[in-house]
């Protein structure tokens, strides 16, 4: 049976002694030599809003049915409103007819 001889020629390892010249001649690394320092913490960002907070500070998910989604989209599309304004006046007006 042959011998399979593979065909990824390797290349020579260098001399340690060849290594070490080029490094000397690199010198030194200038970002090892300089002072590790502690990176500084982020710092937020302080929004002044007045002393109001958030205008809408509470969230709340539902769950539509496609039509109604699609409903939905069409209306804030149709009038330029974003879908959570339609949504927002529609509770509110169920809760001003229901005396809440």
């Amino acid at each position: 049976m042959v011998e399979k001889r593979s065909r990824i020629t390797r290349k020579p390892a260098p001399k340690p002694e060849a290594v070490e010249g080029f490094l000397e001649q690199l010198g030194t690394d200038p970002e090892s030599t300089q002072p590790k320092t502690a990176p500084a913490p982020p710092v937020a960002a302080k929004v002044d809003d007045g002393g109001k907070g958030k205008a809408f500070p509470h969230r709340l998910s539902a769950d539509f049915t496609t039509e109604q989604y699609k409903r939905l989209k069409r209306a804030g599309f149709e009038t330029d409103q974003p879908m959570t304004t339609i949504v927002r006046e529609a509770v509110e007006d169920w809760l001003k007819a229901r005396g809440y």
